[in-house]
């Protein structure tokens, strides 16, 4: 019989990690199974992460060697996934501390090592100690760990640093420390922005200008503002990036120090060094801010990466895929980690305007150019975008007349109001978009071919949800979003979504969750029974083949069962949340049943086994032994893999 954890009571965040440890499957008495990255997946880490790991060991480690040198500690910093990245200090773990798997390439999120400080700190999002039998694991009750997340100077995590100690029990001065830590790291990151030249430094007393609690203000060659910390956006409140800071700080704000009268603030400016040519063409290539962006599917990685190369050199962009796969998400990522990021992003939806308005909207007008015109005239969506992105969606249904007057505005880089003779020049990015076969649309006489050509500068797909390699981390990412309270997802609900054709692609998933999640608010499972009729209908109303579907149910369901090959199945067990438990698909498949799968026949348990034991051999084999690849195929995750693996002999 299982003992139940015993909850602890003192504080509220603290209960709630052991809850969410509790419910991802973990018992605090046994060591879980170690999620690891190999050689090849932890190279691509570092290469991605590289300047943050410099700018911790540039910034942060030398205050931690300065305090911490002769204690029993190490510096660890992890990404936003949890992977522990680099550590420094004690040259060598104690057998504890090894036993533990506290290493480089090492997966430390709560789901797969229960409570400790880096997996806390990144579910909450703040600075956490945990400490002895906090851990909720009792092989980590031995150390005392204190983590502080890392942000970008966009506001996205990047990781976690954090100290952990064997013998020392941490205290509030370590958790003010890691914080010191973070912000110092945090600091640099916004001193290294693209095109950062000066640093003004804002406080309400001079005796805070370097306490590391001041506002800090990050300023191009022009004086415009490139970045700041939150203390300085508070001190501000006005402000925003791309502004002039004479604007806010008047014209003395390049002297070394001065105070402001207007606004009561103390200000200290120093000027950046300034990289030299290998150093700059260094960064533009690990820029920072692509940090953290990262997609899971390599079709859409492999997207992500050609965009990033063509919007530096104003080569127009194309976007393909089907509607609701995220193209508009995607330009929105492209612009916050471009040059451009502080110039405005603006999109037009050439669907939904109409054909009359269509020339007015993007190219402006001159006052009294038509009736009804406002009297002052308007600037239009192309100019309001000078300097930034123009991002047209839904290119395949401009008029064919606003074609021919954007045709020239991408020659000529200039635009020419509606009512007007007079040209303004432009600066502008071009992403255009489209679900539609715009080649097809050519031949049809439907879009201009000489526009088709200019816009078509680089040309890129974005996989549809069906296609995605990571569709499985899509719907358990929505299912986290929308869900009330810590709730599981019913295997055969999620081996069906994940199978289903999604017409409507995330739009669609996004939709079906949140309705989903609202139904099942209090449950622990989400079932077909939280589904409204409708949306089980549409699930159900495209059946698995038998094959498919009695691969999916050894997969999801039997692999990450405890019980090593050859144990019993006992039939109907858990039935509420596994109605196939224990059965094969039968040859004759209905849709009929709205609120459960088709139907069901029972088989003995040793051919059952047999099944799994052959399904799992196949896609191992397929797989090369690549265990990740391996865990895909079979729709489970690696930590069930492994277990399988070992059980029959495969893996040590």
């Amino acid at each position: 019989m299982a003992v139940k954890p015993h909850l602890p009571s003192t504080q509220a965040w603290l209960a709630d990690s052991w809850q969410r440890s509790i419910g991802a499957g973990l018992s605090e008495f046994q060591l879980p199974q170690e999620l690891r990255l190999d050689a090849s997946e932890l190279k691509q880490k570092h290469e991605q992460y590289q300047m943050l790991i410099a700018l911790v060991q540039s910034h942060a480690l030398p205050l931690f060697n300065q305090l911490m040198a002769h204690s029993n500690s190490r510096l660890l910093l992890s990404d936003a996934e949890g992977y522990v990245l680099r550590h420094w200090g004690v040259s060598r773990y104690s057998t504890k501390l090894a036993d533990v798997a506290l290493d480089i390439g090492v997966n430390w999120l709560e789901q797969h090592k229960g409570t400790n400080a880096i997996g806390t700190a990144l579910t909450a999002k703040q600075a956490v100690s945990v400490v002895g039998e906090q851990h909720f694991i009792r092989q980590n009750r031995f150390m005392s760990c204190t983590a502080c997340p890392i942000f970008s100077p966009q506001g996205e995590m990047l990781g976690v640093i954090d100290i952990t100690s064997e013998q020392q029990r941490h205290t509030q001065q370590t958790l003010m420390l890691v914080s010191s830590l973070a912000q110092q790291v945090e600091t640099a990151l916004l001193c290294h922005l693209p095109d950062s030249r000066y640093r003004i430094d804002l406080a309400a007393q001079p005796n805070l200008l370097n306490s590391g609690w001041q506002g800090i203000v990050i300023a191009d060659s022009y004086g415009r503002i490139v970045g700041w910390n939150p203390m300085a956006k508070q001190l501000l409140n006005q402000a925003k990036v791309g502004d002039s800071v004479e604007q806010y700080l008047g014209d003395n704000w390049i002297r070394a120090g001065g105070f402001n009268q207007h606004l009561d603030l103390h200000l200290q400016t120093q000027p950046l060094n300034i990289p030299s040519a290998k150093g700059r063409v260094a960064m533009s290539n690990k820029s920072l801010t692509q940090l953290g962006v990262r997609f899971r599917d390599p079709q859409l990685e492999r997207a992500w990466q050609h965009a990033n190369k063509v919007i530096t050199k104003q080569i127009p962009l194309l976007v393909l895929g089907e509607t609701g796969v995220g193209k508009e998400q995607f330009v929105k990522k492209l612009h916050a980690q471009s040059a451009r990021r502080s110039e405005p992003l603006v999109a037009v939806n050439c669907a939904a305007l109409p054909a009359e308005l269509v020339e007015s909207e993007l190219f402006g007008y001159q006052a009294g150019a038509f009736t009804g015109a406002n009297r002052t005239g308007f600037i239009g969506k192309i100019r309001q975008a000078h300097g930034g992105f123009l991002f047209l969606d839904e290119i395949g249904e401009m008029p064919l007349a606003a074609q021919s007057r954007l045709l020239r505005v991408l020659q000529e880089r200039e635009v020419v109001p509606v009512g007007s003779n007079q040209s303004f020049k432009v600066d502008i990015q071009i992403i255009a978009a489209t679900h539609m076969d715009l080649e097809k649309q050519v031949t049809q006489g439907l879009f201009r071919q000489d526009l088709f050509y200019r816009l078509n500068g680089l040309q890129v797909r974005l996989p549809a949800l069906r296609e995605r390699q990571d569709i499985e981390r899509i719907i358990h990412k929505l299912h986290r979003k929308h869900r009330i309270a810590l709730q599981a997802i019913c295997p055969e609900l999620l081996g069906q979504m994940m199978q289903h054709d999604w017409p409507g692609n995330l739009r669609e998933l996004d939709n079906l969750m949140q309705v989903a999640c609202l139904m099942a608010e209090g449950d622990d499972t989400l079932t077909w029974q939280h589904l409204p009729d409708y949306l089980a209908q549409k699930l159900a109303g495209e059946p698995l083949s038998v094959d498919q579907l009695n691969a999916q149910l050894l997969n999801t369901q039997l692999l990450n069962e405890e019980q090593p090959l050859g144990e019993e199945v006992k039939t109907g067990q858990n039935s509420a949340s596994y109605p196939l438990a224990g059965k094969i698909v039968s040859d004759k498949v209905t849709s009929g049943n709205t609120a459960t799968l088709p139907t069901a026949t029972a088989v003995q348990s040793d051919s059952l086994y047999e099944a799994i034991y052959s399904n799992v051999l196949q896609a191992y084999q397929a797989s090369d032994g690549n265990v990740s690849q391996c865990a895909k195929r079979l729709g489970i995750s690696r930590n069930a893999l492994y277990r399988r693996l070992k059980q029959m002999g495969l893996k040590g």
